[in-house]
């Protein structure tokens, strides 16, 4: 009987999986990856533990050997090795909830692949390959929902990015299921009702794939396409087939001709995923992030050529050859955004190569085992890796793909892995009556540390981060939350960390009890240098610390983190920014000006480097600088940055931001705050009439601020106002 009850485990969450992608908890800190992610992991956990259980009484569900089985197992070895010896072994077995990968994701997969391999047959394979069509086909009819209007698009835009929250992450969902359903299409006899099913699938997810604008999935699409054609070129077994190829080829050929010939028409220009493929040239790509990561990460796989840095290190290859022209891009970048390279950053030579063997080991499997795979499945497959490969040239994978994946090794490997006899004679009932509390207790140890501790962790961090922006009796109770989240687990602790200090000023300037707030600062306090402690040449976090102590009031404490991150990534403009900024808090206005052109240095077009640099040297009292900066920056920018005006106003300069202020309402005469900052500063040089006088004009133009003129003048005519 309880054989029957492991078996109704295994299967039964075998099947759960293809299910898991549609998976999004709103209570989660990232929603779309962490959701999935732990529901997975709990599957897997579960079901790896039955089955260890069900192998020892049941033989045939015991693992198979095979060439993809032994690639596997190297590739989870050397990366296990390289994590051990990489630059933050932690950070690289537990990831962060913003990737949800690490070593214990890879330690996940592994434990997917020997059970779904030894336990699906050729009956079970296809009904699970079934079932992920048919989960693919509703995440299909959600994604025309998304294009309909009745669905949101989670990243705004026209890219439909389904229930995984990223059109990329969409991308090659459904390019694994095209390949997949064109599979079964192929083998179903002509005119059946299953080959229509599976040609309308095929056809439906084009279609979605299309809108997702991925050009990498598109064309590797097309080009895993193209293979099949070329491969059945010649089909002497199908003659049908090897027709449709040669027309495919053909059909092909003249689109390609037919784009280029057409790629400058207003038809092209103004469709939103045509355009993405138009618009690439070599001019285009030198903008984008991939033509200074990608040389980044061949550096840093140079530099550690043999075993790389570690999973979830990029980072630090980032911040040691960070080109100051990339102030147009995201701030941080923790991934090559092509998965070669980033297996190559994780593992070096052994981990990439490690890497690239489990395609070889696929291939040479299904091209080896005629009589396993018809020439036909073997052709497929063979465009479906050629496809992922591609695609994977300008992403990195994520849960999703992975599964996909593995799922094809395990499916391969099931059908021509050979049994392993030294497994085979495991039969002793004193080991299985031992092994098996021993697996119970292990699954509930593992389901309670890696699954349950960090969901109510991240869970708490998102209360956390919600109560910051609650009233005074919420804000109360984030220090809690964030104790909780920091405390429960050790995956998302950095994450923790990084919200916990960048929300300290809100909540220091909040209503909260005094006590409430040094409890807060000293918690801050702690977790930042415990941080720091364990990664101490993260750059990232030393900037985060510089900035806690420099808004918290120990200018001193945060020169020491900042100057430390100067080291680390010489070449980003925050560091001198925030550099600049804890020395003007320190009132050294001169190693503050310093600092700021050093930020405008790194590169002059940046606005944001102009601006700092401008401030500071209205701190310094430089007027040259102020003059050079004052005529670079647009005045658009000069006259609505708050930033400016403050530092005006902090310094007393109240004749040039007199003049600022009007050249503002000039500009923008609808907004309000123009007004109200020119009255302050009449205020401030004692000329109360010409302040009343602005905030008369104020009621003039926008008759809707009259409330508000109105009580500042009254505060005005009896002095509260000052």
């Amino acid at each position: 009987m309880i054989k029957k009850y492991l078996k109704w485990v295994v299967f039964g969450g075998l099947f759960l999986i293809p299910f898991v992608p549609f998976l999004v908890d709103s209570s989660l800190f990232f929603p779309f990856i962490t959701t999935k992610a732990f529901a997975w992991r709990t599957i897997v956990e579960i079901i790896f533990g039955a089955w260890v259980i069900l192998a020892l009484f049941e033989p045939e569900y015991r693992p198979k050997k095979s060439i993809i089985l032994y690639s596997l197992l190297s590739f989870m070895l050397i990366i296990g090795v390289a994590d051990i010896f990489g630059v933050a072994p932690l950070k690289s077995f537990w990831s962060n909830y913003e990737r949800m990968e690490g070593y214990i994701t890879i330690l996940h997969l592994g434990a997917f692949f020997i059970v779904i391999s030894s336990v699906f047959k050729d009956k079970e394979w296809k009904a699970w390959w079934n079932t992920s069509l048919a989960a693919s086909f509703l995440m299909v009819l959600y994604c025309f929902m998304q294009l309909a209007g009745v669905f949101e698009i989670h990243q705004g835009g026209v890219r439909v990015d389904g229930a995984l929250g990223n059109a990329a992450y969409l991308a090659v969902y459904l390019l694994f299921h095209i390949f997949f359903a064109l599979i079964l299409y192929m083998r179903e006899n002509r005119g059946s009702f299953m080959k229509w099913i599976y040609g309308i699938l095929v056809f439906l997810q084009a279609v979605i794939l299309y809108y997702t604008a991925t050009r990498g999935a598109i064309l590797g699409l097309l080009g895993g396409l193209l293979i099949v054609g070329i491969l059945n070129f010649r089909n002497a077994e199908q003659k049908g087939v090897q027709k449709i190829s040669r027309i495919g080829i053909t059909l092909f050929v003249v689109l390609t001709v037919v784009f280029l010939l057409a790629r400058n028409t207003d038809f092209v220009k103004n469709s939103a995923v045509l355009s993405r493929f138009s618009e690439i040239s070599t001019s285009q790509i030198k903008t984008e992030g991939r033509s200074f990561i990608w040389p980044m990460a061949v550096k840093g796989v140079m530099e550690k050529p043999i075993l790389g840095w570690g999973q979830d290190n990029f980072n630090y290859v980032f911040n040691e050859h960070y080109d100051p022209a990339m102030y147009r891009l995201e701030p941080w970048f923790d991934r090559a955004h092509n998965i070669f390279l980033d297996w190559a950053i994780a593992g070096g030579i052994l981990g990439l190569l490690a890497y690239l063997f489990l395609y070889v080991a696929l291939l040479v499997s299904i091209w080896k085992h005629d009589k396993d795979f018809s020439y036909l499945d073997r052709s497929i497959i063979t465009g479906l890796i050629s496809a992922y490969f591609f695609h994977n040239l300008f992403v990195f994978d994520h849960l999703i793909s992975y599964i996909l994946f593995i799922s094809i090794l395990a499916y391969v490997h099931s059908r021509t892995g050979t049994q392993n006899e030294v497994i085979k004679v495991i039969d002793n009932k004193k080991i299985i009556a031992f092994v098996s509390p021993v697996a119970v207790i292990g699954l509930i140890f593992v389901l309670y540390t890696v699954n349950l501790k960090p969901y109510i962790g991240n869970q708490s961090l998102i209360k956390a981060l919600q109560a910051v922006q609650g009233n005074t009796e919420s804000q109360q109770k984030t220090l809690g939350f964030f104790k909780t989240a920091y405390n429960n687990s050790r995956l998302g602790r950095p994450e923790v960390v990084e919200w916990l200090v960048t929300n300290a000023q809100p909540i220091l300037s909040s209503n909260i009890s005094t006590s409430d707030k040094n409890d807060y600062f000293t918690f801050s306090k702690e977790a930042i240098n415990k941080q720091l402690e364990e990664l101490p040449t993260d750059a990232r976090y030393q900037i985060f610390a510089g900035t806690f102590f420099s808004k918290t009031g120990f200018p001193d404490e945060a020169l020491k983190h900042l100057n430390i991150a100067k080291t680390l990534i010489p070449g980003k403009q925050a560091v001198y920014i925030e550099l600049g900024s804890a020395y003007l808090n320190k009132g050294d206005a001169t190693s503050a000006l310093q600092s700021f052109k050093q930020a405008y240095e790194l590169a002059p077009g940046y606005t944001t480097g102009q601006i700092v640099y401008l401030i500071g040297a209205i701190y310094a009292g430089d007027s040259g600088v102020v003059n050079q900066m004052s005529s670079i920056i647009p005045e658009s920018t000069l006259v609505t940055d708050d930033r400016i005006t403050s530092a005006l106003m902090n310094t007393k300069n109240y004749n040039a931001l007199v003049q600022l202020l009007r050249r503002r309402i000039d500009l923008k005469p609808t907004d309000p705050q123009g007004y109200i900052g020119l009255s302050a500063t009449y205020i401030k040089m004692g000329d109360k009439n010409s302040a009343i006088g602005v905030l008369r004009n104020l009621e003039a133009t926008i008759p809707s601020s009259t409330d508000q003129a109105e009580q500042y003048i009254k505060g005005i005519e009896d002095g509260t106002l000052k």
